[in-house]
């Protein structure tokens, strides 16, 4: 029966139809398994694609209440749905609260506020941020690519060439093509 429900919940979800998950969920509280936290991250995913960031924030403290604790990967589908959206403060409010859950954060959270700050020019918080994350993020791609460009963006040159200089060291090929700002409005 857990299946099923979890099947259909899933692909209500993929297709941003949070009514219809909302109702099985309630169907699951109802007549049992209680939901766990792959259904609650389903509904989070519902309710991003809906757009309904505020329901997707209650179901986070609804499943603390209820004993449920919240993931890297709850948290990180709203803070990219709020990236996505240029949301920046949103996002950066959301990050601090899966840090003071106690939650340390993943590859894939330090990403998307990466990319958040990078696709709307937000150079000094994004080399703050970076400054923050360097040494406990893993060698990756994207957030070494995209620090190189910010340092260059802020003329600081000699912090980009020590970035791109371990990019070398680790075989990690640097992507040239990124441009910071790339989301911004133009006028």
């Amino acid at each position: 029966m857990q299946v099923s429900y979890k099947i259909m919940i899933n692909i209500y979800a993929s297709a941003g139809l949070c009514d219809e998950v909302e109702k099985l969920i309630e169907a699951m509280h109802r007549d049992g398994p209680s939901p766990d936290s792959s259904t609650y991250l389903s509904l989070l995913q519902a309710y991003t694609e809906c757009l309904k960031y505020a329901e997707a924030e209650l179901t986070i403290a609804s499943m603390r209440k209820m004993g449920i604790l919240p993931t890297c990967a709850h948290f990180n589908l709203l803070l990219y749905a709020f990236a996505k959206g240029g949301m920046t403060r949103e996002a950066e409010r959301v990050y601090k609260e899966l840090i003071t859950t106690g939650i340390s954060p993943d590859q894939a959270c330090y990403r998307t506020m990466i990319r958040c700050y990078f696709d709307y020019g937000l150079v000094e918080e994004g080399i703050s941020f970076f400054e923050q994350i360097k040494d406990t993020a893993k060698p990756d791609r994207y957030i070494m690519s995209a620090a190189v460009h910010f340092y260059k963006y802020a003329g600081k040159e000699s912090e980009a060439q020590s970035i791109q200089d371990s990019m070398n060291n680790f075989g990690i090929p640097f992507l040239e093509n990124l441009k910071v700002g790339s989301k911004m409005k133009t006028l």
